[in-house]
């Protein structure tokens, strides 16, 4: 499976005007690809304020791109609101999840799982259904959710805006030897890790904006002039690869 992966694009917010610039090289970058990604996946912050006029502009944008895409909510996001203005983009609902936002999918044999991070916390109901989700995997999956599951080095982002329970999400995907990754957003940067030193987690870097690469205790996040970028992975029997693609210059 060949898959594309970016995130926050924030649409709405002051940086529209840069979001435009990525979208419109988007095409040319996803093209560069071959084999073409089958899917693109935008984690979370898909708009700044979570109303329905943001929803239908970001439908817009993506529509020309003529990949099927799938998207999860983000803190900015409303998960109702979303679900009645996008479901082309969201898998299919999980009532047992307790979120209209959470969905699965299955594509080239790959289980996608998308999780609500909203409210910056993932709970019990939601964590209980993904366990049960991947319990019943027969194949690799991929966890999908906006908040990265571990501590980014960016100070205000792991002391604000943190994943509550991380450690309860990590704790349930180490149970399920089929998760090939844990895939998000929320920190703007492109960071990866591994859960215990063996699945991978990666977040994608905004197509809003992205911050200086300041790890520094008492240093708020600011935008840097660093360019749009997305990811591409590739998830087969060895496991996720990863590559960085600018968007361009």
């Amino acid at each position: 499976m060949i898959l594309a992966h970016a995130s926050d694009p924030h649409v709405g917010s002051v940086h529209d005007t840069a979001l435009a610039a990525a979208f419109a090289a988007l095409p040319a970058a996803l093209g560069s690809v071959r084999p073409a990604p089958g899917l693109l996946l935008l984690t979370g912050d898909l708009t700044d304020h979570g109303d329905a006029v943001e929803y239908r502009r970001l439908g817009a944008l993506l529509e020309p791109l003529g990949v099927r895409c799938l998207v999860v909510a983000g803190n900015h996001d409303d998960p109702a609101v979303l679900r009645a203005e996008l479901p082309q983009l969201l898998g299919a609902p999980a009532d047992a999840a307790g979120s209209p936002a959470a969905w699965t999918e299955t594509a080239d044999g790959v289980l996608l799982v998308g999780l609500d991070s909203s409210s910056g916390t993932l709970g019990e109901v939601q964590l209980a259904w993904l366990d049960g989700v991947l319990a019943a995997a027969t194949g690799p999956a991929l966890v999908v959710l906006h908040h990265p599951p571990f501590p980014t080095g960016l100070a205000q982002l792991d002391t604000e805006w943190p994943l509550t329970d991380a450690a309860a999400l990590r704790a349930v995907v180490a149970r399920h030897p089929s998760v090939a990754a844990v895939l998000c957003g929320h920190d703007h940067r492109h960071i990866a890790t591994r859960l215990d030193g063996a699945v991978p987690m990666v977040s994608a870097p905004a197509l809003s904006w992205r911050p200086h690469l300041d790890l520094r205790a008492d240093v708020a996040l600011t935008p840097s002039a660093e360019p749009a970028a997305l990811l591409v992975h590739v998830v087969d029997e060895l496991g996720l690869r990863t590559h960085h693609l600018a968007l361009g210059g």
